[in-house]
């Protein structure tokens, strides 16, 4: 049997609407489609959405915990199947340059993965600060972003912490502040020079994760751009690094689209 295919709608409230296509004959009566969500959990994480005729409907008060998800279609016939779902035609429209209401942000997107496969990708975060426009100079990057559930204000920081690899020893983290200038909105601006991150001298490539600290004493908050249709920055946004003596950098995102700062050895 053929793998079914769906098309599927996004909306900025995160309601996702399936419907499934080019499968012959009507699907069977107890048929739904089944989101699980990637990783080594016990129990699975699993949502099952019934699918009336050839339509399913995620609706965005349904609870998704962050993560990748896998879509699957399962059919209770005689025996019970089940098969991956391929994606057709993805509406994502409504996610692009998206206003987060109260409440936690919650993002939902649909997407095609490697193997061909329909998953969603799903972010909640409360607070969370998007990450905006990135400027380049001087040896330095000037982060724009705006934060959501919390207010900017007294004492805000912004701070960089280095990600320690498996061969790294503990003693290897390091965290560095920057102010931060505070605006309407939730709006905030901070410029973090590189220079303080290159000491010791760099030999390897180190990655270094960015948060916000809203005010003096407040807990810190993951900076990353999640606004909009993009499952996946990490190839996708490239910048140009600043070259200085033995070492570069450059602002970059993780595969999960939190904004980083990652520094290689100038050779």
């Amino acid at each position: 049997m053929s793998a079914p295919t769906a098309h599927c709608a996004a909306d900025a409230a995160g309601t996702v609407v399936f419907e499934l296509v080019g499968a012959p004959g009507p699907p069977a009566a107890a048929s739904e489609l089944v989101l699980r969500r990637r990783g080594d959990r016990t129990p699975v994480d699993e949502v099952r959405l019934p699918l009336t005729g050839r339509r399913a409907v995620l609706d965005h008060g349904t609870a998704l915990a962050e993560g990748r998800w896998d879509i699957v279609h399962v059919a209770e016939g005689g025996e019970r199947e089940e098969e991956p779902v391929r994606p057709g035609n993805r509406d994502v429209r409504a996610l692009v340059d998206r206003v987060p209401g109260a409440g936690p942000v919650t993002v939902r997107v649909p997407y095609p993965t490697a193997d061909a496969r329909l998953a969603l990708r799903c972010w909640v975060r409360a607070p969370h600060a998007e990450a905006g426009t990135i400027h380049l100079a001087d040896g330095a990057m000037t982060v724009r972003g705006v934060l959501y559930g919390a207010e900017p204000g007294h004492g805000a920081t912004a701070e960089v912490r280095r990600s320690v690899g498996p061969r790294e020893s503990a003693t290897a983290p390091r965290t560095h502040r920057v102010p931060v200038t505070c605006g309407a909105g939730g709006d905030f601006t901070f410029t973090l020079p590189y220079a303080v991150l290159a000491e010791p001298p760099v030999t390897a490539r180190q990655l270094w994760d960015l948060w916000v600290l809203p005010a003096h004493g407040a807990s810190a908050v993951r900076l990353a751009r999640i606004l909009d249709d993009v499952w996946d920055r990490k190839n996708v946004y490239v910048y140009p690094a600043h070259r200085a003596d033995g070492w570069l950098a450059a602002p970059c995102y993780s595969g999960d689209n939190n904004l980083r700062v990652r520094l290689d050895p100038a050779d």
